[in-house]
């Protein structure tokens, strides 16, 4: 066997034990947050900072687009990653620090809810966002790896992947995502007799 080899079948052993071993049970908590919003017309404001930000507009993409069931309203939801322009804008004239927590000034309800992904936990941005949702009394997620950093201790709602590999962690939240936007979806489907 390769070095390569070794180190392909040691990183898969590696990520098959952490998706076995993390805690699944708060994501019933998190699809109770996204329903609510959904039946109070609110959005989920969604932010994370490099794969983390991708997943973050990628939630947008599948928790909108496609959770939709005609004859039901929207799940509506935002990433704050997503507009270049205000984020350059917010780090350049405030702190790159306030980039998340400036736009929830700015647009957060109460009927909203307020999902971070971070794999450290402790990303500056969106510990500031969580700590000024909380503030405002809206439900906050996290969607953290490694110990879980601040966000673990901070957020009302903690999906931690305890593993020190952040390639790991964001593998895991993005399926996290999925599985959460197909149940929707099938939960929509089955609601109008269609699934």
């Amino acid at each position: 066997m390769t070095e390569f080899q070794t180190w392909v079948e040691d990183y898969y052993g590696r990520f098959r034990e952490t998706l076995e071993a993390f805690d699944r049970g708060p994501l019933a908590e998190v699809l109770a947050v996204f329903e609510r919003v959904q039946e109070r017309g609110g959005t989920i404001w969604a932010a994370g900072n490099g794969g983390s930000a991708a997943i973050s507009d990628h939630l947008v993409c599948d928790t909108t687009k496609w959770t939709y069931v005609e004859g039901l309203p929207p799940v509506r939801s935002v990433s704050l990653t997503a507009n270049g322009p205000m984020l350059t804008a917010l780090a350049n004239d405030i702190a790159y620090e306030q980039v998340f927590r400036r736009q929830l000034v700015y647009y957060l309800r109460p009927e909203d809810a307020v999902l971070l992904i971070s794999g450290s936990g402790n990303s500056p941005n969106v510990v500031e966002a969580c700590r000024y949702a909380k503030e405002q009394g809206v439900p906050t997620i996290a969607f953290v790896g490694f110990d879980g950093g601040e966000l673990r201790k901070l957020a009302d709602h903690v999906v931690w992947v305890p593993v020190k590999n952040w390639g790991m962690a964001e593998d895991i939240h993005q399926s996290v995502m999925h599985c959460l936007t197909q149940y929707l979806r099938h939960r929509g489907e089955k609601k109008q007799g269609r699934g």
